[in-house]
């Protein structure tokens, strides 16, 4: 938990932890084995108001946005499950994106079942060929009489398979000209649409998809956010997403390492219980250390936010190190249960595998790296064309 918290933040920090432990922690290993979403779950998080928070006035219960009640929020869901708090932060982007930038009739469709956990609106960036590097997007948009018809392929779309719509990024075509890249909600139940799924061994409960779109036509006031200027109006402020994708792995990894103080405080060897010996107390020291570090970057880079102050660097620094931080606790954690956390039914294995999705969600430890580097000391340091 960061320090300093107002009053209003722990109280919602409690209500979040409350329903957590009641609702969620029991049954997350079943769940997280199970591609099927908890849709009802889900919904009982939107009943605690979080995924309005950044919606708007009409939808936020706090009245203004609050990136650090958001990071609270999030690292005491994944405390109890990773997978529930991970659902929970697409919403929260895609909310934020439809409220500043969609026409009112598509906020009006969208947002009051989507802040109200009843539907779900996937974001759709990364391509087969196209990864971090997003400026090289193939997909089209050609501009046609009252829409856009678009044409080309989407990968790895969090939670595809539930969602109702995709807001994705396309190349725009005007009278055969390239006018840069624009945004768009696209309904999946529209002509032209195909979609399979991934198989993966964590993150199952979400579900990533793969999305075909074959001249699929979109009105005009189905376009998010000015055209042509996707990266520069639209896309261009989300860098929050990166700590909460951090404060999920930390939450889930924090858990592990109580349990585990827990266990080796009764576990015996050799006629005395584990905690007794150092080289089993000292790797947990180091493992709480190191993921307050990592916490208290994230909320670094949330506070920065809510003063509107510049925080991509930290943003950055948040999503290298805290995914990487609590992947390598959580394995610790499982070692120090021997045979047993080795086995499926005690959840650190689950955890592992679940946690190191967020080494990879929205740009890998590498990519970080870079935009740092960019950050701190100019473009000198970027291996790209300027």
């Amino acid at each position: 938990m960061p320090p300093l918290l107002t009053p209003e933040q722990d109280n919602i920090r409690k209500a979040v932890h409350d329903f957590a432990d009641r609702r969620l922690a029991d049954g997350y290993l079943a769940r997280a084995k199970s591609s099927d979403f908890p849709w009802e779950l889900h919904r009982g998080i939107a009943e605690l108001g979080a995924l309005g928070l950044l919606a708007g006035e009409k939808y936020n219960a706090l009245g203004t946005e609050d990136y650090v009640t958001v990071g609270l929020v999030i690292e005491e869901l994944a405390a109890a499950d990773f997978n529930m708090a991970n659902a929970v932060i697409p919403v929260m982007l895609m909310s934020s994106l439809l409220a500043a930038h969609a026409e009112p009739e598509v906020q009006d469709a969208w947002l009051p079942r989507l802040v109200a956990g009843e539907t779900y609106v996937a974001f759709g960036l990364t391509e087969p060929e196209v990864g971090s590097d997003a400026a090289r997007i193939r997909t089209t948009a050609t501009r046609v009489d009252g829409g856009y018809r678009i044409t080309g392929e989407k990968t790895s779309v969090t939670m595809l398979p539930n969602s109702e719509a995709i807001l994705l990024a396309a190349r725009t075509v005007r009278d055969g000209s390239d006018v840069g890249v624009s945004t768009f909600l696209v309904p999946l139940d529209a002509a032209g649409i195909a979609t399979s799924e991934v198989a993966d061994t964590g993150w199952r409960p979400l579900s990533r998809g793969v999305l075909h779109l074959e001249d699929v036509v979109v009105p005009d006031v189905n376009r998010v956010g000015p055209e042509g200027r996707a990266f520069s109006k639209v896309l261009n402020g989300f860098d929050f997403t990166r700590p909460l994708l951090a404060l999920a792995g930390i939450g889930t990894a924090q858990r592990s390492v109580d349990e585990t103080a827990e266990y080796v405080r009764h576990r015996e060897a050799f006629g005395a219980p584990l905690a007794t010996c150092e080289g089993v107390s000292f790797p947990l020291a180091e493992h709480l250390t190191k993921l307050e570090a990592a916490r208290l970057i994230c909320y670094s880079a949330l506070e920065k936010r809510n003063r509107g102050l510049p925080h991509t660097a930290e943003a950055a620094m948040a999503k290298w190190f805290g995914p990487v931080t609590a992947s390598a606790a959580i394995k610790d954690c499982l070692l120090l249960h021997g045979n047993y956390g080795y086995s499926s039914e005690l959840p650190f294995e689950q955890r592992l595998r679940d946690a190191m999705s967020v080494e990879i969600a929205d740009g890998t430890a590498q990519i970080q790296k870079i935009i740092i580097m960019r950050e701190t000391y100019g473009k000198d340091f970027i291996p790209y064309s300027r």
